[in-house]
């Protein structure tokens, strides 16, 4: 058997992305998994990234990684179209579900407002707790 070394890497690496894609191949040997990538985004004028949303589809689910919108245009509807966006998109890739999950301290109000329950919630040693939400599309 070759020596094996376990090694510790701060930060995102080329390494963990190779992670991902063999556990996607593994998945799609066993399964109907058809894990598909895609980013919404809102630029402004200059092209700045002022928000957006990053989500995947696996098995029929769109499982949403990432949601940002930048302070200053909150609270006016801005938010609302990525998640519509998300969830056209998601339905174009034929899923029929939503899955997302947020703290304590960021949007849980925003997404129960658009219709998402709360399925499950991990409290954390720290006080805070994090809410795992979805709903049908």
């Amino acid at each position: 058997m070759t020596d094996l070394t376990v090694n510790v890497v701060d930060g995102e690496t080329d390494g963990l992305y190779e992670l991902d894609q063999r556990l996607v191949a593994f998945n799609r040997e066993r399964s109907d998994w058809g894990s598909r990538y895609f980013t919404v985004e809102i630029r402004d004028a200059d092209n700045g990234l002022r928000g957006g949303a990053g989500a995947r589809v696996n098995l029929g689910v769109v499982e949403v990684s990432t949601l940002w919108l930048d302070g200053e245009l909150r609270g006016g509807g801005t938010g609302r179209h990525i998640v519509d966006a998300v969830i056209a998109e998601g339905r174009r890739l034929g899923a029929s579900r939503i899955l997302l999950d947020t703290y304590d301290f960021q949007a849980r109000d925003f997404y129960e407002a658009l219709g998402f329950t709360v399925f499950g919630t991990l409290d954390y040693p720290s006080g805070n707790s994090r809410f795992y939400l979805s709903r049908d599309i």
